[in-house]
């Protein structure tokens, strides 16, 4: 049996080493890539990101044809608030094996994990997504698309309190090699701008290929500021595409001030021209958002320094999200974080979870949404899978 039949990025242990780098732990595992912590001894900790399927003449071959294609874009980018690209190799064979690249470890947590921190102030949140929206605008000039924001794919530095965009696997450039056909780039469905929707929604016309541009980085973005400020989405979301492009459509959005009062009204229009249902309607570019963000910052008052939602009761204070717990799924995760976040939101909350509620005596909301979360992951997994 050679190397490559007998090993698998998802078998590395703790302690094994690769050349210089000595595994730690796994950190997360996704629909294409595994992440590790790993050491070494000159830089310190680095993040290993492996992709799951080496190079072949199947179609498994994309996989290893994204990562490389992730290795060239982060190349092209040089950003404080982006993730930094250290070099990339080929495991156990340097020919024939898993392709992976060496990141910088971010230290900190996920910016969805920071909307549940007490540091999660309306100041705060504003300073954050003024930092993403120009980070956003240098992404884009330099002609990258990311294609996947969401909060689990920003990390707030422990160091300094900044937002770092990191797992550009989905991510495109204007230079690049189409990979397939006929599909929208990969990603999270329920991120999805609305005018992705209609393409996918819409004729299948041979060799056409919905064309990402910047307005669709900002319309997630503006779903992630959405949930940071409120706890959850505007409108229903895990649903199939032509659920969600209904419920987007039919959607009447609250502004954010209105499902919590303690996000400030002068953040209300900014959220929702992000939301726009059309491209025109939003900000054409992230230089443009940060201008509004700041604007609003210079009308803040003590009042922007109160925690976004009150403090947990202490029997919430340890969950299954704690690292020291958890199990390497990152997809369950994000499902897990969605259900509190639906807690949090309130049952006057348009967040509806996906399904139909029980309406039978007797049987607890949460049981039957506990019941209901296995399937609908199963379920999300081959959209989030979906290559263009």
């Amino acid at each position: 049996m050679s190397d490559l039949e007998s090993t698998h990025p998802l078998l590395l242990q703790p302690s094994e080493e690769l050349g210089a780098l000595r595994i730690i732990k796994r950190l997360a595992t996704g629909g294409y890539g595994a992440i590790y912590l790993a050491e070494t001894q000159t830089r310190g900790t680095v993040a290993l990101k492996f992709a799951l399927e080496g190079p072949s003449d199947d179609d498994e071959a994309r996989v290893d044809a994204r990562t490389q294609r992730e290795a060239r874009l982060l190349m092209h980018l040089d950003h404080p608030n982006v993730v930094e690209l250290l070099g990339y190799l080929r495991w156990p064979d340097v020919r024939r094996g898993y392709l992976y690249l060496i990141m910088d470890y971010v230290e900190g947590p996920t910016l969805s994990r920071w909307a549940d921190s007490p540091q999660a102030t309306p100041r705060r949140a504003t300073e954050v997504f003024a930092s993403l929206a120009l980070t956003l605008d240098a992404i884009h000039r330099e002609g990258v698309v990311h294609r996947d924001l969401k909060g689990s794919n920003i990390i707030i530095r422990a160091s300094d309190g900044q937002p770092v965009v990191v797992d550009f696997g989905s991510g495109d450039h204007a230079c690049a090699p189409t990979l397939t056909e006929d599909r929208l780039p990969p990603g999270t469905p329920s991120y999805r701008s609305p005018e992705a929707l209609r393409f996918w929604m819409g004729p299948r016309i041979p060799g056409s290929r919905y064309r990402f541009v910047p307005t669709d980085d900002l319309y997630s973005l503006g779903l992630v500021f959405h949930e940071v400020l409120t706890g959850g989405f505007p409108y229903r979301a895990h649903l199939p595409p032509s659920a969600l492009l209904a419920s987007i459509e039919s959607a009447e959005l609250k502004p954010p001030s209105v499902l919590n009062p303690r996000v400030p009204p002068v953040l209300d229009a900014i959220v929702l021209r992000l939301l726009s249902k059309h491209a025109v309607g939003r900000y054409p570019t992230g230089a443009e958002l940060c201008g509004a963000l700041s604007a609003a910052l210079e009308q803040a008052d003590s009042t922007w320094d109160v925690p976004l939602f009150p403090p947990r009761p202490p029997h919430e204070a340890i969950t299954e999200e704690d690292e020291a717990l958890f199990d390497g799924d990152e997809e369950a995760r994000e499902f897990r974080q969605w259900m509190r976040r639906e807690d949090r939101a309130g049952a006057g909350s348009d967040t509806s979870p996906p399904g139909t509620p029980p309406t039978e005596p007797g049987v607890p909301w949460r049981s039957w949404l506990r019941r209901r979360m296995r399937v609908l992951s199963d379920a999300l997994r081959p959209w989030r899978k979906r290559d263009d």
